[in-house]
């Protein structure tokens, strides 16, 4: 009995010493957000995270929505931070993929589990998990960006590149796409012959397509000016493409060849098919002339952004089909307050330019159409075609939309 005892007892501190050894063993391996690393030495996952950076191609970095931060206007992303994480990328050799967070807290987290390389928003010190943090880069009031502790390669190389002047770069940038519309194009006359009515010497084109639209002709002729002024090889600081300054990533869903998007009969194609697109997503909006004003918001500044507009109308106890009161929304969507509202989903917006380009269209469209809309509002023929009429819309009782894109 007793050598059963000694037996299992001399198993169990067998058993205790693999587990010791077992134990030591996986305190010398270190988890990475890329799995497991051999050695837990500080330098091999130095090494390791900023090569991982420039072998996949990408520098992954959180952001969330502000002017200074990041956002879209004119179809060209911009934010102050953001065109410096570009910078940055340029200088790796890899491509900035963003992800927009809903606050701070969210940041921390996502780059803590490793989603993430850098915050690429200045963060305070204070902010709570920072203990695992290296702080680098511009330092906006005591506030920078953020790498993790294994990364400090990469706070390293980051801290090396900055330097003051870029900040006030970047800044430059900014404030020359917002004043020059980011566009560059030739600035074509808005008729070419008034006297026989011709608009431009797309107008063939335009009459065309406008049947795919649904929509007069004249119309998409005012949306064309608006964009380029009739110019077929216009292009944005954003990327936007010809006549109708279509985005190659817009071209794609929309089956035009990105080596046809300056070509005037794809462009102008694929704009009626945007077009034709943006109606269908509006087509809860019940009053076909407050419909068409969405649509061209929409197609200068984004539906999400007007989808956020409608919703905070809503919130704040307006009539969320009625433009006339979205677009108050879209030019308070510059503001916190009402950007980071629960409801908002694509943040910040400089709505101004979105507010003004609904009625330059539809000033422009008044002109080449020959018709008076004192109303401010379109009309719609039989066909589906937009012309002038003198109709007021009604307000549609019992929203329960929740604009989900």
């Amino acid at each position: 009995m007793i050598s059963i005892v000694k037996k299992y007892a001399w198993i169990f501190a067998l058993l205790l010493l693999v587990a010791c050894n077992q134990k030591e063993d996986n305190d010398s391996v270190a988890m990475t957000p890329w799995g497991t690393v051999a050695e837990a030495d500080a330098d091999t996952m130095e090494q390791y995270s900023l090569d991982e950076i420039l072998q996949s191609g990408q520098l992954r970095a959180l952001t969330i929505s502000g002017e200074e931060t990041y956002f879209t206007y004119n179809k060209a992303t911009l934010g102050y931070h953001y065109l410096l994480g570009e910078k940055l990328a340029s200088e790796l050799g890899v491509e900035l993929k963003m992800e927009e967070c809903a606050d701070t807290a969210e940041m921390v987290t996502k780059l803590r589990n490793g989603e993430a390389d850098l915050i690429l928003v200045p963060i305070s010190k204070e902010v709570h998990g920072s203990d695992s943090l290296i702080f680098c880069g511009p330092n906006v009031d005591n506030e920078r960006w953020a790498v993790m502790q294994y990364s400090k390669e990469l706070a390293k190389k980051i801290d090396e590149w900055f330097v003051p002047d870029m900040l006030a770069e970047v800044k430059e940038k900014q404030s020359f796409i917002e004043n020059m519309g980011g566009v560059q194009c030739h600035e074509y006359e808005p008729y070419l012959d008034r006297k026989t009515g011709t608009i431009s010497e797309w107008d063939e084109l335009f009459k065309t397509y406008a049947k795919v639209a649904s929509i007069d002709w004249r119309l998409l002729a005012a949306i064309s000016y608006q964009e380029s002024c009739f110019d077929p090889k216009a292009r944005s600081w954003a990327g936007a493409c010809g006549l109708m300054q279509i985005m190659p990533e817009t071209a794609e869903t929309v089956g035009l060849p990105i080596e046809k998007i300056f070509d005037p009969q794809s462009n102008v194609e694929a704009a009626a098919k945007v077009v034709n697109q943006l109606t269908m997503l509006y087509r809860d909006v019940p009053d076909k002339e407050e419909r068409m004003k969405f649509v061209l918001a929409s197609y200068n500044g984004g539906p999400g952004h007007v989808r956020d507009a409608m919703a905070l109308t809503e919130k704040y106890g307006g009539d969320p089909y009625i433009w006339a009161e979205v677009s108050e929304y879209i030019l308070k969507l510059s503001q916190p307050e009402f950007y980071r509202d629960a409801v908002v989903k694509f943040g910040y917006m400089r709505g101004t330019e979105t507010h003004d380009y609904v009625d330059k269209v539809r000033a422009r469209f008044e002109d080449y159409a020959g018709v008076s809309l004192a109303d401010s509002s379109f009309g719609v023929n039989e066909s589906g075609g937009y012309a002038g009429v003198n109709t007021k819309p009604t307000r549609r009782a019992g929203k329960t939309n929740k604009y989900q894109i």
